[in-house]
């Protein structure tokens, strides 16, 4: 089962000095649709084999941090979370004709989270 995340943006927040501050994500009861998800995952997976990692039995995570756009405007993130917390992912994945990925920003590495 792939978890999946649709996250919103606070209200933009700024310091005494008039600084903006980092924004604040907040989850909403939004979804990400099945087939979408199962596309993502395989695009995700095709990515990073072809780079030379292996993902068996890492739990697979989608999220989106632009819950306030139409589901064809976002921009996703796939991460494959190793069960001692090691993660690779894909970032910044869109989506083109006939809601396919297509194009991404490049490879990440980090901790996961659960």
């Amino acid at each position: 089962m792939i978890h999946s995340e649709v996250l919103i943006k606070g209200e933009p927040r700024f310091n005494m000095v008039g600084q903006r501050l980092p924004d604040s994500l907040h989850d909403t009861d939004q979804v990400i649709s099945p087939g979408l998800l199962e596309r993502l995952h395989r695009y995700g997976l095709t990515r990073v084999t072809e780079i030379g990692f292996t993902v068996d039995g890492f739990k697979p995570s989608v999220y989106t941090m632009d819950g306030d756009l139409p589901a064809s405007e976002r921009y996703y993130c796939i991460e494959f979370i190793h069960q001692k917390g090691g993660m690779i992912g894909v970032q910044g994945i869109m989506i083109g004709k006939g809601g396919w990925p297509c194009l991404d920003h490049g490879i990440c590495t980090g901790e996961g989270y659960e």
